[in-house]
């Protein structure tokens, strides 16, 4: 007997020990991803290390637990020149919505008619092509509104939306992703410059662009996620544009609550996972977890 107990108090030494050695070898760190959160300077959004939370059921859905911000509704009721003033000098003040307000309006005249010469044309062009009166009705109220503001002016949209955009208001954020470089070229007054110095002030601008966006991402833009997405998976946009991309689709998943943008990109990130390597999907994930984890911080959210 004394012999069974002694073998038995051996084997629960042991076992012990095992145990022990099992869970140390879960407190090692985890591989941080090679796939860095840009440090978009000057817009300062350096990202610390977030760690991998545990995984708890019962947790509610991000997406309830960041206050979804409602846009502005930017479409003026009387024509721009009423309130052009009144805009100009409330956004040289520093407000940011007044300044995206003007910028919209500004961009909405952008390609209205300018006179009622250039009224008749567009309306005959209609006519010619059989448009129906919705489009007609369209083409006159547009130059209603749009009266007495010069092209110059219109143009103009563009510093205001850009004023906006850097000082972190979301919604000029992605609506500068709307802009193609060679409409900035255009509106720059830069589309004669040399080659190279063409191609660096179009990268420039791309290069804005993107940070813009990130900004407007971890700020819980849904518009803003989908726009990098697609951006990266063309892999013109730096490297790991694939892995980068489906850490986006992971991030739209885990804060769309539209059936049919869930459907989509539930589709994409199977597809996806195809194209890349078990390395580049674990990456991937650590980079959406360390997004999502800035986003939840900054606790807002901005729906398509």
């Amino acid at each position: 007997m004394q012999k069974l107990l002694a073998m038995s108090l051996v084997l629960l030494i042991c076992g012990g020990l095992v145990f022990i050695g099992t869970n140390n070898s879960n407190t090692q760190p985890q591989q941080i991803s090679d796939i860095q959160e840009p440090n978009p300077t000057p817009l300062a959004l350096e990202l610390e290390v977030v760690t991998k939370p545990n995984s708890n059921p019962s947790a509610p859905d991000p997406a309830e637990q960041m206050v979804v911000i409602e846009r502005t509704d930017w479409k003026l009721d009387q024509p721009l020149r009423t309130q052009l003033t009144r805009l100009k000098n409330r956004a040289d003040q520093g407000e940011l919505q007044a300044a995206y307000v003007l910028a919209m309006n500004l961009r909405f005249c952008a390609s209205a008619a300018l006179n009622e010469a250039d009224l008749e044309a567009r309306l005959q062009q209609a006519y010619d092509y059989k448009d129906d009166g919705l489009a007609i009705t369209n083409i006159k109220e547009r130059y209603e509104f749009c009266a007495g503001i010069n092209q110059q002016q219109r143009n103009e949209f563009y510093a205001y939306l850009e004023t906006a955009a850097k000082a972190g208001y979301v919604p000029a954020q992605e609506e500068m992703a709307t802009i193609t470089p060679e409409q900035f070229m255009k509106l720059a007054g830069e589309t004669e410059l040399e080659r190279e110095a063409y191609i660096q002030k179009r990268d420039d601008f791309i290069r804005q662009q993107l940070l813009l966006l990130e900004s407007a991402s971890q700020h819980g833009s849904i518009p803003a996620l989908i726009t990098l997405s697609n951006m990266h998976h063309s892999q013109n946009y730096g490297e790991h544009g694939r892995a980068k991309s489906y850490a986006f689709n992971l991030l739209i998943l885990e804060l769309a609550d539209d059936n049919e943008l869930q459907s989509r990109y539930s589709w994409f990130v199977q597809r996806r996972q195809s194209e890349l390597t078990p390395e580049q999907i674990e990456q991937a994930h650590t980079l959406s977890e360390q997004w999502l984890a800035r986003i939840k911080a900054n606790g807002t959210l901005y729906l398509p």
